[in-house]
């Protein structure tokens, strides 16, 4: 299996436009702080950016373009699956510093008989931080055609299973690897918990 990291994004709800990636938390990049979790899991890490200049000097890893820019993060998530050279790959996005290791594993654990393996916290699905088998590239590759990129909307086509949050606070009590970075007031709150981890 590989790790996938989605660094396409074009943080549009920050004051700023920014590289969320490179957002320092406890004085250290997220990008990094992932990367120190995800090469103790995968053989091969794959962070698939429009940026490519900014990343090629993380050692390790393999920075591919996205395939078809300005496509979200279901275009992001198409590109890393054909970069791929694993069946499963594990998907997160460049902005959730808090990643658990153990919780990644248990997902792992999880994945036979399945296309998908995400997380789900009471009634919202966390699709940036999940399991994705290369079986759902033609529903992918569909989706996109017709300009549709919502992810959940793959959920019904393939077989897919969620990892409940009973289950996630067993290995993150704090259901911290769900946090992302999508506001200035994001990052403040992060910023808040740093302790926590």
């Amino acid at each position: 299996m590989s790790g996938i990291v989605l660094a396409g994004g074009r943080a549009t709800r920050m004051k700023e436009p920014c590289d969320k990636a490179f957002l320092k938390i406890a004085g250290e990049p997220i990008i990094k702080r992932q990367l120190k979790v995800l090469k103790k899991i995968f053989k091969e890490v794959i962070i698939v950016t429009n940026s490519n200049d900014r990343y090629k000097n993380l050692k390790g890893v393999k920075v591919i373009p996205d395939i078809l820019p300005g496509r979200g993060p279901l275009g992001g998530i198409y590109s890393g699956l054909l970069a791929s050279k694993d069946r499963y790959n594990f998907v997160v996005a460049c902005d959730m510093p808090f990643i658990n290791e153990a919780l990644i594993k248990y997902m792992i654990d999880t994945k036979d008989n399945h296309d998908i393996i995400i997380a789900k916290k009471d009634k919202k699905f966390h699709p940036l931080f999940g399991i994705y088998n290369k079986n759902c590239i033609p529903i992918i590759e569909e989706m996109l055609k017709q300009d549709r990129l919502k992810i959940s909307d793959i959920f019904s086509h393939v077989k897919t299973h969620f990892i409940l949050k009973q289950e996630i606070e067993r290995f993150d009590e704090k259901l911290l690897s769900l946090v992302n970075i999508n506001t200035v007031e994001d990052l403040e709150r992060v910023r808040e918990r740093e302790a926590d981890v």
